[in-house]
């Protein structure tokens, strides 16, 4: 094993890859799209295939580096000059919650689900999807939440307000009844069929979302309150 060709490929390697970070922008990791993730995938199977291969010199690793730098920057520049480019290679943002319709469309484009997006909102300190106006998925897989003006403006800390802590629990997803959850809050099936029954739903199955809580009770949405994309292309 030829310890100085490692020693070369590995140094040539860490320049090549700290380049291209450099070229990718002033990013964090949790910033960077799948397309830029392929990045650093392919330079890890070129490191791969060559270091460990003697036969492989410096100078044939040095011009798989170089194609594989020279691609990342000329890609940049394209994708930045031309709109159809960047949305192709970087994506675009997803409207998954649109002035409080959920996009059911776009939910299973994106293979998400309810409980995901509901830990996507406590990060943005969001208990409550009821809160929510409008949520998008970004091309990096995070979430941009804009609430509702009424709880943007207004603060229980605001009004120096004491309100009793309060945990919501996802009870229904997608027509189907969270068995766990009834037991966590110490409720059954027949409760929640007759508190929504009350509420005017006779078919679960009709229920996209419901969540619950001891003080404000119920918030719901049904096929009714979702957005689908129909036949044709166009959306209700």
């Amino acid at each position: 094993m030829n310890y100085g060709l490692q020693a070369l490929k590995l140094v040539f390697g860490l320049l090549s890859l700290l380049l291209a970070l450099r070229m990718l922008g002033k990013r964090n990791l949790s910033q960077l799209t799948p397309y830029d993730a392929v990045y650093i995938i392919v330079f890890g199977g070129i490191l791969d295939a060559t270091f460990y291969n003697d036969e492989v010199g410096v100078f044939p690793f040095l011009f798989s580096i170089a194609v594989w730098t020279v691609s990342i920057y000329i890609i940049e520049i394209l994708v930045r000059r031309f709109e159809f480019l960047r949305i192709t290679f970087k994506g675009t943002p997803d409207h998954i919650v649109d002035n409080g319709k959920l996009n059911l469309r776009l939910f299973e484009k994106n293979n998400l689900e309810m409980e995901q997006l509901r830990m996507a909102l406590r990060k943005n300190g969001i208990f409550s999807l009821k809160e929510v106006r409008d949520i998008y998925l970004e091309p990096d897989g995070s979430f941009s939440v804009n609430r509702f003006s009424d709880y943007q403006t207004v603060t229980n800390s605001g009004l120096n307000i004491q309100k009793e802590d309060d945990t919501t629990v996802l009870l229904i997803e997608e027509g189907k009844i969270e068995t766990k959850a009834l037991i966590y809050i110490g409720k059954s099936k027949d409760w929640l069929r007759e508190e929504l029954k009350k509420l005017g739903i006779d078919d679960i199955s009709t229920v996209i979302y419901c969540e619950w809580s001891q003080l404000d009770g119920f918030y719901y949405k049904t096929e009714k309150d979702a957005i689908r994309l129909k036949k044709g292309g166009h959306a209700n």
